[in-house]
């Protein structure tokens, strides 16, 4: 057993900080989206309570030298004394930037009550203009939806509308038990809200709050699978057919304390839909159920299209683990398989590698406060991913270790050479 952990310890590979930024003031597990381009200048958006917003991401000086860029963003429309709950963005285009940010607020009226709102900003950028002037403009162009309740998680999908086709929809949990679906109103336009039953009959009448949803489509969009955790301990899991609207499996489990975050994955990274033909993708996908209780042993659901929610496997944190408030599953060792990150209000990361059919605790990273949020995507635009770690107190880069990473393309190249040399002797 011994050898077998000392063999996966050194897969994990090391990751090092490479940068570093406090926050005026606390965000929260809502509090961070990814900003995702064609041109390889990916970024995060980062809020504090307190008003301020932050892009983040690294620019290259006239030296060829990468730095660290961090700018304050001024959004119009978010009014002093107003809180900022949560942020959720995405891009329109995968051939271009047409950024899209939702993000929602409270603000404290004269007359003692609150007034809540959805401030969405959007604005097309055109060929290859720079992001960061993209950014800023987009920043000025709001429209803004009054809500009757205050709002939690925001979390944008898609639909399918038999006029128009796909089209992204944005998903607010709110303080009144029920999710809401706001969607873009072309005629008159703005954005208003629409009712749920029609596209996501899954969620209707869940009568407690939403913490978290996550939703997967797949045999080219005519399946859905849609998972949310609820702050009174509901699991609740749906397999959707897409085009007639109608619920074909749905698992329901009951926790005694909240489940702050629920998160469907496979166990291979995925590839890009480019690698596969016709066939592949109308094949069932294996799929497996992170379910993160916040304060009892989180759990993983194996192959859930094929089993249901029997294969359970526990996420075992150790003595001293306090409540978990984040996940984020990511090939951060690049074998090939999904890693599961554990974000704890004890300021810690857990790290699980799966390795015959068990997940094993494999590492712990400490940081200064309570982890938020994490995401995992290529900030400086050479092809390998960083770790953003959003806590309490600030937001951490972490960086695959250089020499590590070169090592690794070194054996895999003369592995792939020495493999093509052989097929080119054997077909002699």
């Amino acid at each position: 057993m011994t050898e077998q952990i000392q063999s996966i310890e050194k897969k994990l590979g090391t990751m090092i900080n490479i940068h570093w930024f406090p926050l005026t003031s606390q965000g929260n597990v809502y509090s961070m989206s990814k900003l995702c381009s064609p041109y390889g200048t990916n970024k995060i958006l980062v809020a504090s309570l307190k008003r301020k917003i932050f892009s983040c991401g690294y620019q290259q000086n006239n030296t060829k030298i990468l730095r660290p860029l961090v700018k304050e963003l001024l959004f119009t429309y978010i009014p002093s004394g107003a809180e900022i709950i949560s942020v959720d963005a995405y891009n329109k285009h995968h051939s271009d930037e047409e950024f899209v940010i939702g993000i929602t607020i409270i603000k404290p009226s004269n007359e003692g009550s609150i007034e809540r709102y959805l401030n969405i900003y959007s604005e097309s950028t055109g060929d290859g203009e720079n992001s960061e002037t993209s950014i800023e403009t987009i920043a000025q162009n709001c429209l803004t939806v009054e809500l009757t309740y205050t709002p939690y998680l925001l979390y944008h999908t898609t639909i399918q509308d038999e006029e128009i086709g796909q089209e992204v929809v944005w998903l607010i949990s709110g303080s009144d038990n029920q999710l809401h679906m706001i969607r873009e109103d072309k005629l008159n336009h703005g954005y208003t809200e629409f009712p749920l039953d029609k596209y996501f009959p899954e969620l209707v009448n869940l009568q407690t709050i939403v913490l978290w949803i996550n939703v997967y489509y797949y045999n080219n969009n005519k399946r859905r699978l849609t998972a949310v955790s609820c702050e009174c301990g509901l699991v609740k899991v749906t397999l959707v057919d897409v085009e007639n609207k109608k619920k074909l499996k749905e698992w329901m489990l009951r926790y005694d304390r909240p489940v702050s975050r629920i998160q469907i994955f496979s166990q291979r990274n995925n590839l890009s839909s480019q690698m596969f033909t016709k066939d592949d993708v109308n094949t069932q996908p294996n799929l497996n159920i992170l379910i993160v209780n916040a304060l009892d042993p989180s759990i993983v659901f194996t192959d859930i299209l094929r089993y249901g929610m029997k294969k359970e496997v526990v996420l075992q944190t150790g003595d001293n683990t306090d409540c978990i408030l984040s996940s984020c599953v990511a090939d951060i060792n690049m074998d090939g398989n999904n890693e599961i990150l554990l974000g704890t209000y004890s300021h810690e990361i857990l790290i699980y590698i799966y390795d015959k059919s068990k997940w094993i605790l494999m590492d712990r990273k400490k940081f200064d406060s309570p982890v938020h949020s994490m995401c995992y995507l290529d900030l400086t635009g050479d092809g390998l991913k960083e770790l953003v770690v959003l806590t309490q107190r600030g937001v951490y880069f972490l960086q695959h270790e250089p020499k590590e990473v070169a090592d690794l393309w070194r054996k895999r190249f003369e592995k792939l050479m020495k493999s093509s040399t052989q097929i080119m002797t054997d077909n002699k």
